[in-house]
């Protein structure tokens, strides 16, 4: 057999495989998986790759940058309002402390009140009713 005859009969058994397809014949499909595995080493593909490569990262700096923003915010808002807390407290106890020592000079005056005798006849002095005005 010659080599055109040979020719002829392998092209007569590939033709219906390599033309074998819904919509597009099967060459499409392997010219295009040969095309992938020959561009997989090009300068282009390694310069696309870097520049995706690049702006994923650029992108996960910037979430990470925003999100310190937002922690920095939120623990100066805590920590004003801790320090709003500490001062609130600091006013409750110097009020507790006057009520105590207020508190303290009345239990005294009360018991003055106690220890002073009636007077006669349980009438009202003049002591006794500026006391009761107070």
């Amino acid at each position: 057999m010659s080599f055109l005859a040979l020719a002829r009969a392998a092209w007569g058994i590939l033709r219906p495989i390599l033309t074998f397809g819904i919509t597009l014949p099967l060459w499409v499909f392997i010219a295009a998986g040969g095309w992938l595995w020959w561009d997989r080493t090009s300068a282009v593909r390694e310069a696309v790759e870097k520049a995706v490569t690049e702006l994923v990262a650029g992108a996960q700096l910037d979430a990470l940058e925003s999100q310190l923003v937002e922690e920095r915010r939120l623990r100066a808002f805590v920590e004003g309002k801790a320090r709003a807390l500490e001062i609130a407290n600091k006013a409750f106890e110097e009020k507790y402390l006057l009520a105590e020592l207020e508190k303290e000079g009345l239990a005294d005056e009360l018991d003055e009140i106690r220890a002073a005798p009636a007077p006669d006849g349980c009438v009202v002095d003049r002591a006794l009713l500026e006391r009761m005005r107070k």
